[in-house]
């Protein structure tokens, strides 16, 4: 009987864990605009090099105004939206391909379209609060056709729980 019930407990392991690893996967790169498949695009995304190292000066190259927003002290359940400028300070067309985040409370926007050089835009990253509390610190990757390939935006502060 022991050993049914040990059987039993361990297949009911199994289970809520492929369950629980499922539920919890990331899909955070649902449209990630890269559908587009050209020539031009490829040749945009080609990494160059000199002498066997990267030569950055032939590539697009995100800079920031800035990579941390403190939103300061909220409400839980507040949303806080922010929008983090930045121009392609390289000399070729700017890609921002796709991003990950940490948690669904934290979302992006930004355009598909490429950024010429010396051109600007922003990434929009809307933070919500329900069900988080205290001190909060998420971040954002996006990933482009740049050296480094990705870059990391922070959105933090603290967020005061509700009274019960």
């Amino acid at each position: 009987m022991q050993k049914i019930i040990t059987m039993f407990k361990s297949i009911y392991f199994l289970l809520f864990s492929i369950t629980l690893f499922g539920a919890c996967k990331s899909d955070t790169k649902k449209d990630d605009g890269f559908a587009k498949s050209s020539s031009d695009m490829a040749s945009q995304l080609q990494i160059p090099t000199n002498d066997g190292k990267v030569d950055t000066s032939k590539m697009a190259n995100l800079s920031f105004e800035e990579t941390t927003f403190d939103f300061g002290k909220i409400k839980e359940g507040d949303v806080v939206k922010h929008s983090f400028k930045f121009k392609n300070t390289g000399t070729k067309d700017l890609f921002l391909l796709y991003h990950k985040t940490t948690c669904g409370c934290t979302v992006p926007s930004f355009s598909k379209d490429p950024f010429k050089p010396g051109s600007t835009g922003e990434i929009t990253v809307v933070f919500d609060s329900k069900g988080k509390k205290l001190s909060q610190n998420k971040k954002v990757k996006i990933f482009a056709n740049t050296f480094p390939n990705m870059s990391t935006l922070t959105m933090k502060g603290y967020v005061i729980p509700k009274e019960k």
